[in-house]
């Protein structure tokens, strides 16, 4: 009987002992189970290659077209308008005329010169202004005091030669002597009237030539251009911007009456920040866009660089000569610009629909050891289905183009091949939660 008890004992430990080793079998196998449902899925994505590529550096600017010259044209001389020639839009060469003043005042002040002239010329016995030096010893009333004088010279010496021999008087003797110093300076003074009068007759004939061009000035013309722009081959001209006269009107010295401007070519003017002092230099080539021509570049060149920085908007100005021969272009327009200052510098480039931005961050997923790894970049230089990326980038990597919005940093991902015609996925991942955790990291 005892035992038949230690044999049911030792059945019932057995028992206990198997019971328990297979419910902990069946724990570990639960655990095992639990931990292979909640593991992450591999994420399928596609992948495409960074690549190296040469692109173009450029400086973006805004700015202002301005004429080669603004030109505001004013009245030298007071008068009332007789006939205006042209009017705002036209078209109008160096010279031309574009204002006619009342000339009879300045025709009336021509004569009353012309006449005081001639008075001044009939003076010295003159018809018209000598060209060469004028001998003022050919007038009559010089030619009169010199004969004086030899007169008086004559009768001097007979006067001394009767004194001589005792038959004249000592009065006659100084009389003549007298005579003859008041002939000479009668002669002195002939000869000073004389060049009085031919400064005054020059002085008459400059009163001529000034009446002259005040006749010249009551014809209002545009002004001539001594300088031709660089690159400018053609017949410059002007553009009529703006007319402030009318017939009729009395106008003061100084009064405008038009302005003008050389459309062709142009200067752009625009303000560069400080920071781009050492790339922008005179030659570059500029790629110049208005709102009015959407989509057409015009080329242009930086001709002038201001060597002075402004205090206060800490940038320095730069003038661009625009060509505008088929007239598109329009001074006083608000324009785009981008200054070329590298033509082949390398840059790192992946496909843009690679490129994840949100709340301010900017950033694509590499592959590495098949998980997903999240760095933060900076785009730049765009082109046809690429943008270059700035930042701590492997230079062979393989960046993810679709399933972006799935992933984090450190997830599983398999590659697969893109589906022909599929169309990529939004490079944007607000409505993603694991795109957003990572964006806001």
């Amino acid at each position: 009987m005892a035992v038949r008890k230690g044999l049911y004992a030792l059945g019932w430990c057995g028992a206990a002992s198997l019971g328990l080793a297979l419910a902990g079998c069946g724990h570990s196998a639960g655990e095992s189970k639990a931990k292979a449902e909640t593991a992450p899925k591999p994420v399928p994505v596609t992948v495409a290659a960074l690549e190296h590529r040469a692109v173009e550096r450029t400086v973006e600017v805004v700015g202002t077209l301005n004429g080669w010259e603004d030109v505001t044209v004013g009245t030298k001389t007071q008068g009332r308008v007789l006939k205006v020639h042209h009017d705002m839009g036209d078209r109008i060469k160096p010279g031309a005329l574009l204002v006619e003043l009342d000339p009879v005042d300045a025709d009336l002040s021509i004569q009353q010169a012309q006449r005081r002239l001639q008075a001044e010329l009939a003076k010295l016995g003159l018809k018209e202004m000598p060209k060469k030096e004028f001998d003022v010893t050919s007038v009559p009333s010089v030619v009169q005091a010199k004969v004086a004088l030899d007169r008086a010279k004559q009768n001097l010496v007979r006067e001394r030669s009767l004194n001589r021999r005792g038959a004249g008087a000592a009065q006659d003797l100084q009389n003549s002597e007298n005579d003859e110093l008041a002939a000479e300076a009668a002669l002195a003074n002939a000869i000073l009237n004389a060049q009085a009068t031919l400064a005054s007759a020059q002085a008459s004939l400059t009163a001529v030539d000034v009446a002259i061009q005040a006749r010249a000035d009551t014809e209002i013309r545009a002004p001539l251009l001594f300088a031709r722009p660089a690159g400018v081959t053609g017949e410059i001209e002007y553009a009529v911007s703006k007319r402030s006269v009318a017939e009729g009107e009395m106008l003061k010295q100084g009064d405008p009456v038009f302005e003008l401007v050389v459309e062709n070519p142009l200067r752009l003017w625009a303000n560069v920040p400080e920071s781009h002092c050492a790339e922008i230099a005179v030659g570059q080539t500029v790629r110049v866009n208005v709102a009015s021509h959407p989509g057409t570049a015009f080329d242009g060149k930086v001709v002038r660089i201001n060597p002075a920085v402004d205090a206060v908007s800490r940038t320095f100005q730069v003038e661009v000569l625009v060509p505008n021969s088929r007239g598109l272009l329009r001074p006083g327009g608000f324009a785009k610009a981008s200054i070329l200052t590298d033509r082949n510098a390398m840059a790192s480039v992946v496909p843009i629909e690679s490129v994840i931005k949100f709340a301010g961050v900017t950033k694509l997923f590499v592959i590495e050891q098949d998980k997903a790894r999240s760095i933060n970049v900076e785009t730049g230089h765009e082109g046809s289905g690429w943008v270059e990326v700035i930042g701590k980038l492997p230079k062979e990597a393989q960046v993810v183009t679709t399933g972006q919005t799935q992933l984090a940093n450190a997830t599983p991902v398999t590659i697969r091949k893109p589906e022909a015609g599929a169309p990529a996925e939004a490079t944007t991942a607000s409505t993603a939660p694991a795109g957003e955790g990572e964006a806001t990291k």
